[in-house]
């Protein structure tokens, strides 16, 4: 079995003035391919490679981005993300599911809920019944929700290599039983 893991990371505030650009990106994290199976300990990533190791499933790297919390994204960084994240997915199918962290406050300069549009984004490339279980910091819009993903949200004191543990156990329960746990 291979799982697709990757992250799209950056708490907005709109009330803050400016744009988040891709600097704050690669300020913070920015990870592709074999860096990406080396993550920092405390991080979602390192969570979900952690039980997909333990599964003996193969973990298929996307992309890790992180940025430190402020205003929205600029659209076309925004963009940049978004396409580099879904033609990796493309290029690494087939996958048996996709595991994405992710915060409910990400949002683009002209976009509230980004969390929501880089999943319709990942949903036209995949096969239609692949499961998609997302990290989420935050609560879920109806929007994301009609994604079809499944939702993972973040307990209050959950350390986030922990959380990850747990929404990597939700992707293995999907495909071993084709359950939708949320």
């Amino acid at each position: 079995m291979r799982v697709a893991i990757g992250s799209l990371l950056q708490r907005s505030d709109p009330a803050r003035p400016g744009l988040t650009t891709l600097d704050a990106f690669l300020a913070g994290t920015l990870e592709r391919d074999a860096a990406l199976m080396v993550p920092a300990a405390a991080t979602e990533i390192a969570g979900f490679l952690d039980v997909l190791q333990q599964a003996g499933v193969i973990a298929v790297p996307l992309l890790a981005a992180e940025a430190a919390n402020g205003p929205p994204l600029m659209r076309e960084s925004f963009h940049v993300l978004a396409v580099e994240l879904v033609h990796r997915l493309a290029a690494r199918l087939p996958v048996n599911a996709v595991l994405l962290a992710t915060d409910a406050a990400l949002r683009v300069e002209d976009e509230p809920d980004a969390a929501a549009e880089l999943l319709e984004r990942m949903r036209l490339v995949l096969p239609a019944r692949t499961p998609i279980v997302v990290a989420l910091h935050g609560a879920a819009t109806a929007r994301l929700a009609d994604t079809g993903a499944t939702i993972v949200v973040a307990g209050d004191e959950e350390d986030r290599a922990a959380f990850g543990r747990r929404a990597a156990r939700y992707a293995i329960d999907q495909m071993r039983h084709g359950a939708r746990s949320t």
